[in-house]
């Protein structure tokens, strides 16, 4: 007992004697440093190229910590977008002042925008930070006000602001009518339907099926969606009538 009551006292006086010492090396020597260092104000540096700003702090004592990048599209890559601390503090030399760096405008993806109307594109051009600088009108098969090409193209990476160029549909040419879908009509209902679009029946070719009712157009030429001329005849293959 009395042999572990020693090496308890031993041990506390070699704690407060370490203690002791460390407590006089901060009070002798490194307060008096600290409170002694020369102060210095602390110079704006928002807005400045990164290498820049850090040759500034350097010069006047003051540690450089680089922060970021965070895209900003207000400043420029690798500047100063925000300082701690701010411009006009005073510390003492040796502080550490962290600038956080801009990386830039950042970059989004051009969206596909072919077959969507002329005003769909304009508003997901613009939701997106981009800007619609060139529309070009030509004719095609497609409905009018429908976009038939774009630039840039699909998956681009882009800045805000970019330009985009599109190409629309002013439709198809005066006289031009797209042929209809026949299939699974009468061959009553499929001429009702052509003169409803300026069309008309041309030869009948009868073929023979087991699963469609006789009368039933199977086949047309030309094939549906195709651009024709108004009153072109469509040729017609229809199941045979049995009787």
């Amino acid at each position: 007992m009395k042999h572990i009551i020693k090496k308890i006292a031993t041990w506390s006086i070699v704690f407060f004697t370490i203690s002791a010492i460390i407590l006089f090396v901060i009070d002798v020597f490194i307060m008096p440093a600290v409170v002694n260092s020369k102060e210095v104000t602390v110079p704006n540096l928002v807005g400045i190229q990164k290498d820049e700003a850090g040759k500034i702090l350097k010069d006047i004592n003051l540690q450089v910590i680089y922060e970021g990048p965070r895209y900003n599209e207000k400043f420029p890559i690798d500047h100063v977008i925000f300082q701690k601390p701010e411009a006009g503090s005073v510390v003492k030399e040796n502080r550490r002042v962290y600038l956080f760096i801009s990386g830039g405008n950042p970059l989004t993806k051009m969206p596909d925008l072919i077959n969507r109307s002329l005003r769909d594109a304009k508003i997901t051009v613009e939701n997106m930070g981009f800007v619609v600088d060139q529309v070009t009108e030509v004719k095609s098969e497609e409905p009018a006000n429908t976009v038939i090409e774009q630039y840039p193209e699909e998956g681009t990476k882009l800045q805000r602001g970019a330009k985009v160029s599109l190409t629309i549909s002013t439709g198809p040419n005066i006289g031009m009518v797209r042929v209809p879908d026949l299939y699974g009509l009468s061959l009553k209902e499929a001429r009702k339907v052509l003169q409803q679009n300026s069309l008309v029946i041309g030869n009948i070719n009868y073929e023979e099926s087991k699963n469609l009712l006789p009368n039933t157009v199977i086949t047309q030429y030309p094939s549906k969606n195709n651009l024709v001329q108004t009153g072109e005849s469509i040729d017609l293959f229809i199941t045979k009538n049995e009787k």
